[in-house]
């Protein structure tokens, strides 16, 4: 037996030997937990980290015009500030609701009413909780300087380049916020239609959110808002892109009709 070998075995059996070493060993178990712990804290490091820049993408891409990049939350909306507070508080308990669902599942939600009753603001609020208390991406669209984007010169490479990152990231988006839609076509009762870049647009964009996953689920939410109805949207654009974007569904929709603009 070498020399070294001998040295180590000594070694070895000094501390095995040793009183503070016996007290202070670590158990397989221990060392086992011990790495269990090390590994699970890496993968929750790196699954911050992916968050963060997945996130950064699509706040990168999202269109916030000329107000910049707007916050609201729940606790934001008082019900007491409207004359009708049960009406006020039913729309925030929706909201609240359907948001829990969509931390599990995808759905398409609309968002209907007037002017300056909140409809934004509550868009806003649900997106804060999603991004807050779940892995989905989250991306806010304002619909009329979307407008300015898509019929700018697209002799200007750069603004062709833009858009051109922005729809991808509206089509592949977990949750994709549209707000104010209906707006870049003309408005409320208005008799025109979208001009053909913007159906040709809307077209791909709702094409591409109506994936589904390996499961044949729906793979991802479009949560509008919007000041027009079903009827007026239908005049303004192929009826494949409301149908595409657009729930039906009444449990899905929540309706501001009564409440106050509160808009200063």
């Amino acid at each position: 037996m070498s020399e070294n070998v001998k040295s180590m075995l000594s070694i070895q059996d000094v501390l095995q030997s040793n009183e503070h070493y016996k007290k202070n060993a670590v158990s397989d178990e221990e060392l086992k937990a011990w790495r269990a712990k090390v590994d699970r804290d890496d993968n929750e490091r790196v699954k911050r980290q992916r968050k963060m820049i997945r996130e950064r993408q699509y706040d990168n891409a999202s269109v916030w015009g000329t107000s910049g990049k707007l916050s609201f939350s729940f606790p934001e909306w008082k019900p007491s500030q409207q004359n009708d507070t049960r009406l006020a508080r039913s729309i925030l308990d929706k909201a609240i609701g359907l948001t829990k669902i969509m931390m599990t599942s995808n759905f398409n939600v609309l968002l209907y009413g007037d002017a300056g009753v909140g409809k934004t603001a509550m868009a806003l609020a649900i997106m804060n909780a999603l991004k807050k208390n779940t892995d989905k991406t989250v991306m806010f669209v304002s619909v009329m300087d979307l407008r300015e984007l898509i019929m700018y010169d697209f002799s200007d490479i750069e603004a062709k380049q833009e858009i051109e990152f922005i729809e991808k990231r509206m089509r592949d988006v977990d949750v994709l916020i549209l707000d104010d839609f209906g707006s870049e076509a003309g408005g409320m009762k208005n008799t025109g239609t979208a001009s053909e870049r913007l159906q040709q647009f809307w077209v791909r964009v709702a094409e591409a959110r109506q994936k589904k996953d390996k499961n044949g689920l729906k793979r991802f939410s479009n949560i509008i808002t919007t000041n027009n109805d079903r009827e007026d949207l239908e005049r303004m654009y192929n009826k494949k892109i409301v149908s595409r974007l657009i729930t039906k569904k009444a449990e899905n929709t929540i309706v501001f009709d009564g409440l106050e603009d509160l808009r200063e």
